[in-house]
């Protein structure tokens, strides 16, 4: 195993779990989870429906780059999203489908950290709060913690609207 992962914290509703592992809630209350990202409804019958329509098409994997039409609509919406009207996404340089937040997070910086092309190593900087995955890339991509650390906090004071 990779030495790095040793220096990687725990993701704060893993230890939010620790804490409230013991704790019963009251007969008449029903536990609230304090997973990430869980479901607690049932889909909507309109995307059951889509999905069930569209089975015969999910048994390959798409390309890495995903589907034209795909990254084409991802930039038009995030150029109307975000009033990008001067300047123009190309879904074919700068569009890159992923699986989820944290994948893109942990590849752009592996993709973007070099040691070997640096004398001293880059600054990683971050914003606080932040994705815990922001800190287990910088680590892995050859950071460390402070003291003589090169990973940057800087603490978000004023919320954006995204």
């Amino acid at each position: 195993m990779n030495p790095k992962l040793a220096g990687l914290h725990l993701y704060p509703f893993q230890k939010l779990a620790k804490l409230t592992r013991d704790i019963t809630p009251p007969a008449h209350k029903s536990a609230i989870s304090y997973a990430l990202g869980e479901p607690k409804h049932a889909a909507p019958a309109f995307i059951l429906d889509e999905i069930k329509a569209h089975l015969p098409t999910l048994s390959s994997y798409p390309t890495t780059r995903g589907l034209a039409a795909l990254r084409a609509a991802i930039a038009a919406w995030a150029m109307q999203r975000f009033g990008l009207d001067r300047v123009a996404l190309d879904p074919e340089r700068h569009i890159l489908p992923a699986c989820g937040t944290r994948e893109a997070l942990f590849s752009i910086v592996q993709a973007v950290i070099d040691l070997q092309k640096t004398r001293q190593p880059p600054v990683v900087i971050m914003p606080n709060p932040f994705y815990q995955i922001y800190e287990g890339a910088a680590l892995l991509a050859g950071r460390t913690h402070p003291p003589g650390s090169a990973i940057r906090l800087y603490h978000c004071r004023r919320r954006m609207l995204f």
